[in-house]
């Protein structure tokens, strides 16, 4: 069993309370440096990357350095997805550590930010960031994220997004196309390893939903990726953010003990066969992305 990637999740706290995320009704948490680097130690022959996130923002964990200074330890590279607020901190610049592959900076949540001089100070520090990645880390994967699109026909040249492209533009001397994203090219290249990534905003799977449920369908949960919250419950997937369907507790559990359970084996053997088992998959619209996965032989 191995991994794309698992999700450890350092803090639920965020510092911004956008509109696009339900939050969690969890307790505020800090996972310690202990847990961590025992859950990390666990989880460096089972995937490929950590990403440090589920809900909350990762870097306004106290210890993040710490976590980043294990992990190297470990050889075990890491992706974090930011809000892009705290790129003055040192907590940002051990984002230039080598093991660090990936930084995902949702811009979008710039846009919540109260006063235009705010929203441009921080945005010159993403690309302050960015610059400084040029020259220190060229290898550094930086993927800036506008998941706010209403269609995937929304042009970027009109609304918020237009004044974050054309400062994109003037930083970095390219040109952003004001549209081309609908053909399914989420992804574009910017400058060396700058990528634009743009989407339409999804919608979070509720447990308490009313909308009709669907026992069929796919995820890659469990597949190419699982997740550990701050309390070290592990979930299938990154969208459960209150973890309703915990598979078992790190701090009690090894996690090849959870990702052999009865649950866990129950959900992955569901989905090979196109269907989903759980009450909060069943209430997840996201799988709809994704195409069946070929029944094994």
């Amino acid at each position: 069993m191995r991994f794309r990637q698992i999700y450890i999740e350092i803090t639920n706290v965020c510092n911004l309370t956008c509109p696009f995320c339900p939050g969690t009704g969890r307790a505020p948490a800090y996972i310690d440096a202990g847990l961590f680097a025992d859950i990390a130690q666990q989880v460096k022959p089972l995937t490929e990357q950590v990403y440090l996130h589920v809900m909350g923002e990762p870097l306004l964990h106290p210890e993040f350095t710490r976590f980043i200074e294990i992990c190297a330890g470990l050889e075990l590279p890491v992706a974090i997805t930011t809000n892009g607020t705290l790129f003055d901190t040192a907590a940002a610049a051990s984002l230039l550590n080598p093991v660090v592959r990936q930084v995902n900076i949702s811009l979008h949540s710039l846009l919540q930010l109260h006063s235009q001089a705010d929203k441009e100070k921080q945005l010159q520090q993403i690309l302050d960031f960015t610059k400084k990645a040029f020259a220190q880390r060229p290898e550094l994967y930086i993927n800036y994220r506008l998941w706010n699109l209403d269609s995937p026909a929304q042009e970027l040249d009109s609304g918020a997004n237009n004044w974050i492209c054309r400062s994109i533009e003037q930083a970095f001397g390219i040109t952003i196309p004001s549209a081309g994203h609908s053909s399914g090219r989420k992804s574009r290249s910017l400058l060396n390893r700058l990528y634009l990534h743009l989407d339409t905003c999804f919608e979070w799977p509720d447990i308490n939903s009313d909308k009709p449920l669907n026992t069929k369908g796919f995820c890659h949960a469990l597949g190419t990726h699982c997740a550990i919250l701050s309390d070290a419950t592990m979930v299938p997937c990154c969208l459960d953010r209150d973890g309703i369907t915990a598979l078992g507790n790190c701090r009690q559990l090894s996690i090849l003990d959870i990702l052999d359970s009865p649950r866990a084996k129950t959900i992955l053997t569901g989905f090979e066969n196109g269907t989903l088992i759980e009450d909060l998959c069943q209430r997840c619209a996201y799988c709809t992305r994704f195409k069946a996965r070929p029944k094994k032989a």
